[in-house]
């Protein structure tokens, strides 16, 4: 069976190859500066899944992103009383080209989260901030994978070599 994925350009998106990554175009690739602390922890969930070995020295490409969020109810009793909300995070994301800025992909992705309200502020406040954090961990997930579908295309694809004689 492994013989035939590997046939037809399967490509593991989690292997690791040794001290590389599965995709090696990650590890040049910077990840822009947070403007709130929201965007703060995307950032932090993209350098976990995209550059756990640290921000390169001199990348070639800047991820960018702006995050927009909403609350939703989802239950609420006969009494008009909101049992239930919905967390949405919208995310857009710019790849670019680190030394032009010229855009080389954009794409937008959504998470969301529910959580519970009660009487206790406090609970409601842990339960949302929980709900978010959820929420950021998918978008960051969803941003990698579209990463790492924008770089496998056949234009990132190392040409073969001749054979020497």
């Amino acid at each position: 069976m492994a013989a035939a994925l590997a046939g037809c350009g399967f490509k593991p998106l989690y292997r690791q190859n040794g001290p590389g990554e599965a995709v090696p175009q990650f590890t040049q690739i910077s990840i822009a500066q947070p403007e709130d602390r929201i965007s703060q922890q995307l950032r932090n969930h993209l350098l976990d899944m995209v550059t756990p070995q640290g921000s390169p020295e001199r990348p070639l490409y800047i991820l960018d992103y702006r995050i927009t969020e909403s609350v939703g109810s989802v239950f609420v009793t006969r009494s008009d009383e909101i049992t239930r909300n919905n967390l949405q995070i919208s995310v857009s994301t710019f790849l670019r080209d680190y030394q032009t800025g010229s855009p080389l992909a954009s794409f937008s992705i959504s998470s969301q989260a529910s959580y519970n309200l009660t009487v206790a502020d406090y609970s409601n406040l842990i339960s949302e901030k929980n709900a978010r954090e959820r929420a950021l961990r998918d978008a960051a997930e969803q941003i990698r994978i579209r990463l790492a579908n924008y770089f496998g295309r056949d234009q990132f694809k190392p040409k073969p070599q001749p054979r020497q004689p």
